[in-house]
Parts: C-alpha cells; structure tokens; sequence
C-alpha cells in the first residue's frame, strides 16, 4: 500500500512539474532580438541619424479652419446641437460669440484646409441643420 501511495505522489508532482513548465515558461527579460546583421558594430551605431537641423514651428503653422453653422441665445441648445454634430461623425465645439456672454457659436471642425469643409459641406449642413453657416479661419 505504500508503494502504490509513493508512485502516486511521484506522477502526481511529474504532472504538476510538467504543467507548470507548459502553462508558465520562463520569463527572459534580457534578450535581445534583432533582425539581420548582428555584428558589433551594427549594435554600436544608432538607428536615426541625430541631427540638428530641426524646424521652428510657430502659431500660423497650426491654421486651421471651421464653419460656423449657428449662433444661438441659448448655451444647453447649442451644446444639445454639438453633441447632435459630434454624433454625427464631425468634430465640433461651442464658443461664446460675442462680449456679453450671452451668444454662443456652434462651430464645426477645426479642419486642415477650407477643402476638406468644402468637401463635405452637404454632410456637414445635413448634421448642423444649417443653410448659411460661415467658413471661418481658426487659430489655436
């Protein structure tokens, strides 16, 4: 009877060692997989040139343009109608219009280019239920 206990504990653990062994392998967090050429001296170099040259961005590099589809006296409306936009599929956003606070623009956008307004003006009325919106320059 102890044999038979002994040999079953013995296959026990072999399967319990040999699970663990398939389930949960060896982590090697050192090694290092490159393709090609894996000579000293391509490990050395880097993989981009570092160059000085970079460009200077200013504020007119980032001109964008959007259209102005509403102007409404009430702001849960025109945040109702952007929501509706957004929805929709296009960008948009509401801003106050004017000093007193009391106007509030529903804008579409902002796009790369007056094109890409111009492109999908009839989807962009459709959604903004506008006919005389206004295409407008806008800068960050």
């Amino acid at each position: 009877m102890k044999l038979e206990r002994l040999l079953g504990l013995l296959a026990l653990s072999g399967i319990t060692l040999l699970a663990l062994f398939l389930f949960f392998p060896s982590r090697q967090t050192d090694d290092i997989f490159i393709v090609g050429s894996t000579t000293k001296t391509d490990l050395e170099q880097p993989i981009l040139p570092i160059t000085n040259d970079f460009k200077i961005l200013s504020e007119s590099d980032f001109d964008f343009y959007v259209y102005r589809a509403h102007v409404l006296s009430s702001e849960k409306n025109a945040l109702r109608l952007a929501e509706q936009i957004n929805k929709g599929g296009m960008p948009s956003f509401v801003k106050t219009f004017n000093e007193e606070k009391n106007l509030f623009a529903v804008y579409v956008g902002p796009f790369l280019s007056e094109d890409d307004i111009l492109n999908n003006i009839d989807i962009i009325k459709k959604l903004s239920e506008s006919n005389q919106g206004e295409v407008k320059p806008w800068k960050l």
